[in-house]
């Protein structure tokens, strides 16, 4: 059924008449995602893909009461957006807006903690539940179903571990993008958690990258867990020198304790399956499931 989302969240898409927020949004509803409305301030139609419009997210609240948005802005109307999503009480927020500003994000995260929210992102392609539904801007017909559960900073790599695991005969659960800032709504920890619980999954697959500690938390948290599923690890920019970033503000190495290499080693110390090529991501995964028989 999802770890976070499935066929019957209720969902609403804020900037649905944006380029982004249309293409997406369209996509989402032919893959079976139960898109109830869409907000836009400059709306000239009561209906938009067949899906109701709204002027401001309160109205779309209180006339649809949805599970989860999706937003569509620019980075410097994200901020905006997410407060009225939160004060709205929507429970999940999935927030693909790039460069984001790193200090709207500090107000997000102190906003958020005294709040029933969740929120993914920023700079998140999202969540995908396998057959079921897909919140954010992932293409969803690369997965198929199956037990394996997927949580990742980054997306390329990610995809290209979802095609080796198609060819081992291997599908997804669900799939969750935490985003690839320094600051982030969501952390692995909290993803594993809901993994740990899920039925569905039976081995869960971490793609991190260079840059912050969120691998380093990672693995400590999977060390102090009683019950744990098996963990496959793949840390990305191992060969990236010192003080140098990768993509994205995130993937920044200011010191040691942020290169892949150190990361990995703490995942290497609790447990976890190290992957140390990308190309071989998905016979780590295969031999992983396997081996559970």
């Amino acid at each position: 059924m999802g770890i976070l989302a499935n066929h019957k969240t209720k969902v609403i898409c804020q900037g649905i008449l944006s380029p982004q927020g249309l293409s997406h949004t369209e996509q989402a509803l032919a893959y079976g995602t139960n898109v109830v409305g869409g907000v836009a301030k400059d709306r000239t139609s009561d209906t938009v893909l067949g899906v109701p419009l709204f002027s401001t997210v309160k109205e779309a609240v209180e006339a649809t009461h949805p599970d989860a948005t999706v937003i569509f802005s620019s980075p410097e109307e994200a901020y905006d957006e997410i407060v009225q999503a939160v004060r709205a009480q929507i429970p999940l927020i999935i927030c693909p807006v790039e460069r984001m500003p790193v200090h709207d994000m500090l107000k997000i995260k102190t906003l958020l903690k005294k709040s029933k929210s969740r929120l993914i992102g920023p700079a998140s392609h999202g969540i995908l539940t396998a057959k079921e539904c897909k919140l954010g801007i992932m293409p969803a017909h690369l997965f198929t179903e199956g037990a394996v559960g997927i949580m990742s900073r980054s997306s390329s790599v990610m995809y290209e571990a979802i095609g080796q695991l198609q060819q081992k005969g291997l599908g997804v659960s669900s799939c969750v993008v935490i985003g690839a800032y320094p600051v982030l709504g969501t952390t692995f920890e909290d993803v594993l958690d809901l993994f740990q619980k899920d039925k569905k999954t039976k081995v869960v697959l971490m793609i991190g990258e260079i840059g912050g500690d969120f691998e380093q938390k990672l693995a400590e948290h999977y060390r102090k867990m009683k019950r744990k599923k098996p963990l496959v690890s793949y840390v990305i920019g191992a060969h990236v020198p010192e003080k140098t970033y990768m993509g994205n503000i995130g993937a920044i190495v200011s010191d040691k304790s942020e290169s892949a290499s150190v990361k990995k080693e703490a995942l290497r110390q609790v447990g976890s399956v190290i992957v140390d090529s990308p190309a071989k991501i998905g016979d780590a995964v295969f031999k992983t499931l396997t081996s559970l028989g």
